[in-house]
């Protein structure tokens, strides 16, 4: 894997170790790692870069950096890097102090050591893209972003806390700063940790929080802001010279970051995933052929999903499940292709309001669909009722209390605002708004940092300016603006003409109808499909999870192979495992609650606490 830990402030630790902790954070043996050590500060780091580390300055400071850095935005503007990240950021250093962090435009986690100030500063980006799993020490803290070798280090006593495992098993994360390890929490996002060594004392300080503040601007305002905003990052991020690749579906999100490739005059290669040629690998071919690029069809096998089990657990964050790295399979082939590889991740969540609460219609056969119209969460007891869901069986007998209860002793008023679970809001509405600030909070961060494992990736959409831009959107824009398909269409006309994969109708036309082609669509899928020659087959880019697990064995067989895990681990059922399993054969959806078992059971921290016999917490 690629990433970085220290201890600081702890009793300095074998060189074996050391090399472990920082072994863990590599993924294939490809990645470039470093190691520095002085007395009481250990630093690791593993990266896709050949840029060594740490890079010191004139003052003989220390400065590490895992990520990317697009820019810097200071008293005399927006600037451009002047070298590869880590020095760039040293530079900065030079000349603001600590202060620059809050001007870097990028997706990073770095560190900072002033050995004649005994004193050591961990920072983040503004949404906490690369999560950073903190232990308290007496004197100081042990850090990594890979979790599941934090334990490995001797100063780190943790044990499973039940409760925020128990928001694993049933949400798919534990919110906020929060990990289902006992006395294990996130940094914060946008922040500057501090350790000082000769004080002992660490200080946490926001240098930024999300505001959401709409204005008032017409639509096409903010179509032309997100497409020339697009195009600008590709110009800025890229060069002629590097061999890129794209995700392509037949969405949306991915097409808009090819329109603004193809307007920087980027060369890209583009990769559709699907379990076969389906109607939605065939509009993205449309796609790729409409702008003229080479594509691949990244074909799943019968065995892939079985297979990525066996591999991905061991990248997990206590975020979203092992398929979520949806291209693992196919690492080699995309490494050996291209040197950088972009998605369109986080389009979604930008630009199309997924996350802004709605009501949902049924329409019987039709299906059930989302009313584009933002539901008013009024008080601290609805905002918590749309976020909860019941705990799965295999551990709902560990818990005291239900799991309304278990979020809700995490959600607290501070005047207007809300922190929930240790994040600060302004209002309910940035709670809603704003809720993947930190990205932990929505599972499918695990595909953006699981990418970031296997080679070089990103997506264009987590820049500053977007996400300044998506707090000055109104959220009926949002939700019912087709800003994505009209940006595409400012962008390429010819490239929005062409259908969307769940719609089967071009990017262009107006919100209104979209909607109306989305149920047709789901209609005919679901009362007319095309013949499939599996039953975990679809329409779309993604597996049937829930029909894969009914028609092939590998999560019964994962279940039986760890039922002496399952039985040695007091918080966990094994009737109940049973019970869940054995639901979702007879029908029920336990899609969610299997995946994260099964997960979970592979992770190597899962075994290694087992194994140390550390005890369970509880929260108060």
């Amino acid at each position: 894997m690629v990433g970085i830990w220290g201890a600081i402030g702890t009793e300095p630790v074998r060189t074996d170790q050391r090399e472990r902790l920082t072994a863990d954070l590599e993924w294939n043996g490809l990645e470039t790692t470093g190691e520095y050590t002085d007395g009481d500060v250990t630093v690791g780091i593993a990266t896709h870069s050949d840029e060594p580390q740490p890079v010191w300055t004139g003052e003989d400071v220390a400065v590490w950096l895992w990520g990317s850095v697009w820019g810097f935005d200071g008293p005399d503007g927006y600037s451009l890097p002047t070298g590869p990240p880590a020095a760039y950021c040293a530079s900065l250093y030079e000349e603001y102090g600590l202060e620059f962090v809050a001007g870097l435009n990028g997706n990073f986690v770095g560190a900072v050591y002033d050995p004649s100030e005994r004193r050591v500063s961990l920072f983040t980006d503004r949404l906490g893209s690369r999560a950073v799993h903190c232990y308290r020490t007496d004197g100081g803290i042990v850090f990594s972003t890979n979790v599941q070798s934090l334990p490995l280090h001797p100063a780190v006593e943790t044990g499973f806390d039940v409760e925020y495992l128990a928001e694993y098993f049933s949400l798919q994360r534990a919110f906020g700063v929060k990990t289902p390890l006992d006395g294990v929490e996130r940094l914060q996002p946008g922040s500057i940790t501090t350790v000082s060594l000769d004080e002992t004392t660490v200080e946490t300080e926001r240098y930024w929080t999300p505001s959401y503040d709409p204005v008032d601007e017409p639509r096409e305002y903010f179509v032309r802001r997100i497409a020339e905003t697009l195009t600008r990052a590709v110009e800025e991020r890229t060069d002629p010279d590097t061999e890129y690749g794209l995700l392509l579906s037949g969405g949306s999100d991915s097409r808009l970051t090819l329109a603004a490739l193809m307007a920087a005059d980027r060369d890209v290669r583009c990769y559709h995933l699907a379990d076969w040629v389906n109607p939605e690998a065939r509009i993205a071919r449309r796609v790729a052929t409409a702008a003229d690029v080479p594509i691949t069809l990244l074909q799943r096998g019968r065995e892939y999903q079985a297979n990525t089990l066996r591999k991905t657990p061991r990248a997990g964050n206590f975020v979203g499940y092992f398929n979520q790295i949806h291209a693992a399979g196919f690492e080699g082939t995309l490494r050996e292709d291209v040197e950088y590889l972009f998605t369109g991740h986080y389009g979604d969540m930008l630009f199309k309001g997924n996350h802004v609460p709605t009501r949902t219609i049924d329409l019987g056969g039709l299906g059930s669909f989302p009313l584009p119209v933002e539901e008013d969460v009024e008080s601290v007891e609805e905002y918590v009722s749309g976020r909860v869901s019941e705990a799965p069986p295999y551990i709902r007998d560990a818990l005291s209390r239900d799991m309304y209860d278990v979020y809700a002793a995490n959600v607290s008023r501070e005047g207007e605002g809300i922190v929930d679970h240790g994040i600060a809001y302004g209002s309910l509405q940035e709670a809603t708004v704003c809720s993947r600030c930190p990205l932990t909070n929505g599972t499918s961060q695990f595909f953006y940092y699981g990418t970031l494992q296997t080679m070089p990736s990103g997506t264009l959409f987590l820049d500053n300016r977007l996400v300044d831009l998506f707090l000055s959107t109104p959220t009926s824009y949002l939700l019912r603006g087709n800003l994505i398909g009209e940006a595409i269409e400012y962008l390429d006309p010819d490239l929005a003409a062409i259908p969307h994969g769940s719609t089967n109708v071009p990017l262009s036309y107006p919100p209104a109808i979209q909607q109306a082609g989305r149920i047709a669509t789901a209609f005919k899928r679901r009362h007319f499909p095309e013949p499939i020659d599996e039953p975990h087959w679809t329409a779309g880019p993604w597996t049937n999870h829930s029909e894969l697990i009914r028609s092939q064995g590998f999560v019964r067989e994962t279940i039986d192979e760890h039922e002496e895990l399952i039985r040695a681990l007091p918080f966990l059922s094994w009737e109940g495992v049973n019970e869940c399993y054995q639901a979702h054969l007879d029908g029920a959806d336990n899609l969610a609650a299997l995946y994260t078992l099964v997960t979970f059971l592979r992770m190597p921290l899962t075994r290694r606490l087992a194994q140390a016999e550390r005890p369970v917490a509880t929260t108060p």
